[in-house]
């Protein structure tokens, strides 16, 4: 092969595996280079020497090679260990421990809870203050006993002996046995979910042998309308001027412990906590039938307008929202009462008073007499409502009027009043152009579920057929479980003229006629017995329902019942009730 040959095809080469730019290619080209000519070949022989032609290979330099470094494992920083523990006795109620779980959860580097005792411990009637719990003593609804002394409560914890048999749940027990010490075997603790059946079941029929009577102690806001709260050293949580601070079933819970963790608590805690809370609570005073004619005006024109509501009124002026039922209309003309006159009936505007003084806040005007002096003087009488800031219901100045429900929000409860008339006379409806009560149809159910749905503890009202009966029809039964199945919270007879029984329809209070409230009616013992039922609301519920019971004197003025004339009205209606 000729050199220049060779030079070529050696150069040709050189681009290839330069091209591989792999240290075998390099290596294998220098080794090409240095082989010699083939054998027997000739070679050119120049006639002088020449020097050897010398190719300079000039590569990239190569890169350093850097050792793959070693995944090395992080060792996590320690977590901090908080700087306050906190325990909590088993006897203080749940709603606490929720509550300060619930402060101390963002704050986990500060506070940790604990089994045992902590740093900051929750604790009954000792330390700083945190809050309060109301507990109240209660018995089955149809209970005619009204009150229970101190004594005979803690001896029956204590002793099992005595008038009642003490009921209470797990929670319950644990706390008072810290208080009280530990319960006697005759005490009975059973779930919570099962405590207002097991009082029922206990409670002996109204007249029935003497035997122990069952009674309860439980927090304030697990109170029911199936429970009677019972009067306990003279006070009742139920009292619109109750004194927590003086009432001994009020449990105090406090935080003791190291200083500074103390303090630290307190600083994230908001405020006393309570399970009784006044800004959360509206009474209402619920009444029967008020005709302010006849033989009661005559007696207002010899005594005084304010007589009948001497004795009555402090309770509806207590209320936050009081009712009266007034079936008649007020009439500029309405002649001098003639007490033994019939049954067209008129008030005189004078007789406004009467209502006035005793702290009306909503009328209801579903009455069978609402027109018996003209519609024009319902429409006055809607004036004098009107100019005097009272809602009304259960009729109107028209049809569309009359179905209005009456809204109130009270101390952040929502009430909303609607009623119907179902018996007539057709002549006391309202229609499309005049004034009447609101007759009973489709729209009446209609609007129960509707409030209902929209939060609104619903009380409604019937103006029925009058029965001169401490029981109910049985007809009468199933029209007003009608209503409470429609969503009513409570359902009143307002033209009970003869005091009526109770029932209840599964969480709903019927009471089934309250009797008179202002009117004559003095032949007949159930019709001289009239009951004011007060509802306690409490955080948007029925807590519970309170009854005033009155005599009417006089053919006009209820006064409050001595004890014995309360517990034969409340043995006869709780009796008409089959309790």
């Amino acid at each position: 092969m000729t050199q220049p040959l060779r030079h070529r095809l050696l150069l040709n080469l050189y681009r290839l595996l330069r091209a591989a730019s792999g240290r075998w290619a390099v290596g294998l080209l220098l080794v090409l280079v240095a082989i010699p000519a083939c054998a027997g070949e000739t070679e050119l022989v120049s006639p002088t020497p020449t020097a050897v032609s010398t190719i300079v290979l000039t590569l990239p330099p190569t890169p350093p090679i850097t050792p793959s470094p070693i995944a090395a494992t992080a060792t996590p920083a320690p977590t901090p260990a908080p700087r306050f523990t906190v325990g909590i006795e088993t006897a203080v109620p749940a709603a606490f421990h929720n509550t300060a779980q619930a402060v101390t959860h963002p704050y986990p580097r500060d506070f940790a809870w604990v089994a045992g005792d902590g740093d900051v411990q929750i604790t009954l009637d000792a330390g700083q203050p945190l809050g309060q719990w109301v507990y109240a003593v209660a018995a089955p609804f149809a209970t005619v006993t009204d009150t229970i002394a101190a004594t005979a409560l803690q001896s029956a914890w204590l002793t099992g002996e005595g008038a009642w048999q003490v009921v209470v749940d797990e929670e319950t027990a644990v706390l008072f046995t810290q208080l009280w010490g530990t319960p006697h075997t005759a005490v009975q603790i059973v779930p919570a979910e099962t405590l207002l059946a097991t009082l029922w079941e206990k409670r002996p029929f109204t007249g029935s042998a003497a035997g122990q009577q069952p009674v309860t102690l439980l927090p304030f806001e697990r109170l029911s309308p199936q429970l009677k709260v019972l009067r306990y050293a003279d006070m009742s949580p139920l009292d619109a001027d109750f004194d927590a601070a003086a009432y001994p079933l009020t449990v105090m819970v406090g935080a003791v412990g190291e200083e500074t963790a103390v303090a630290e608590f307190l600083r994230l805690w908001n405020g006393p906590l309570t399970n009784r809370d006044p800004a959360k609570l509206t009474t209402v005073a619920m009444t029967g039938v008020t005709a302010l004619v006849r033989a009661t005006a005559f007696q207002m024109e010899l005594n005084g307008i304010l007589y009948p509501g001497e004795e009555v009124a402090p309770i509806l002026q207590m209320a936050d929202i009081a009712h009266v039922s007034n079936e008649v209309a007020f009439a500029p003309n309405c002649p001098y009462p003639d007490p033994l006159g019939g049954t067209s009936f008129c008030s005189r505007d004078s007789y406004f008073a009467l209502l006035e003084s005793v702290g009306v806040d909503v009328v209801e005007l579903t009455g069978n007499h609402v027109n018996d002096w003209g519609q024009e003087n319902l429409q006055h009488t809607l004036d004098l409502y009107d100019a005097a800031g009272w809602a009304y219901f259960g009729g109107g100045r028209d049809t569309q009027d009359a179905q209005q429900a009456a809204l109130f929000t009270d101390h952040g409860n929502q009430i909303a009043f609607v009623g119907c008339n179902p018996v007539g006379p057709v002549y006391a409806w309202a229609t499309a152009v005049h004034a009447g009560s609101r007759p009973c149809d489709e729209s009446f159910y209609t609007q129960i579920e509707t409030l209902a749905a929209q939060g609104y503890v619903v009380i409604a009202t019937l103006q029925y057929d009058e029965l001169y009966d401490y029981r109910p029809s049985a007809q009468q039964r199933l029209d007003f479980e009608r209503v409470a199945a429609a969503g009513a919270t409570a359902v009143s007879g307002s033209q009970g003229h003869h005091a009526q029984g109770f029932a209840f329809y599964g969480d709903s209070f019927i009471h089934y006629g309250l009797g008179n409230l202002f009117f004559d009616q003095m032949d007949q013992l159930g019709t001289r017995q009239t009951f004011v039922d007060t509802y306690v609301i409490y955080e948007g519920r029925l807590l519970s329902v309170n009854l005033w019971t009155g005599l009417i004197e006089n053919y006009a003025r209820p006064r409050v019942m001595t004890a014995g004339e309360r517990e034969g009205a409340l043995t006869a209606v709780f009796q008409a009730s089959d309790w």
